[in-house]
């Protein structure tokens, strides 16, 4: 068993804290406490406070948007031919769903991370979207729209939007829905991705 690095443990911790107690509660006072470390240390590998969740939310998300991009680019890979809808959904959702169960992927405490940066509107999260992963988004509007060809640009835009929203509480509520429903995980998992991509595909072709 690997032992984590001091960088890897900040990570973790600050991942921790934001998932535990949200994104205005955190200090990088309480940070060096859980990650029994120095402010010197964070300071050192970090710089600032903006700068490590900056750098925890991207080794999350620098790893779903590019599965995402690569699973786009495989439906169509000249670009040309408008793709069925419910697949270019699927290649945006699935990934999403697949990292509540994948621990490597931060699990549901990263998705915990997330449903707390959309609650709090977070500007650390909107500034990081906008920034690094606006283009694979504004790539998936833009297939949405081929294939939706009786919508507009600004509908597509909305029910999208809404879309993201829906899916981002799939992933926040997993653990307790997947109880409550009696559902094993494996197929709460299965039953909400294509529940949810079905979701997605009538309102858009509404």
């Amino acid at each position: 068993m690997s032992t984590l690095s001091t960088r890897e443990k900040i990570l973790n911790c600050t991942e921790e804290l934001i998932a535990e107690t949200g994104f205005s509660a955190l200090s990088v006072r309480k940070i060096s406490h859980k990650a029994c470390t120095n402010l010197a240390a964070i300071n050192y590998h970090f710089g600032n406070k903006q700068y490590l969740i900056n750098e925890m939310l991207e080794r999350r998300l620098n790893n779903l948007f590019a599965i995402r991009q690569r699973m786009l680019d495989e439906l169509n890979p000249n670009g040309e031919e408008p793709c069925l809808l419910k697949d270019i959904l699927h290649a945006f959702i699935a990934p999403a769903l697949m990292m509540v169960n994948d621990h490597h992927q931060g699990g549901r405490r990263f998705m915990k991370v997330l449903a707390r940066a959309y609650a709090e509107q977070s500007e650390h999260l909107h500034e990081l979207l906008s920034q690094r992963y606006s283009g694979v988004v504004k790539q998936f509007a833009q297939a949405i729209h081929k294939a939706c060809p009786h919508l507009d640009e600004n509908t597509v835009f909305w029910r999208f939007h809404f879309i993201i929203g829906s899916m981002t509480y799939v992933m926040s509520d997993f653990g307790g829905s997947s109880l409550s429903s009696q559902m094993n995980e494996s197929e709460y998992f299965t039953q909400s991705t294509n529940q949810l991509i079905d979701f997605a595909t009538n309102a858009l072709k509404a």
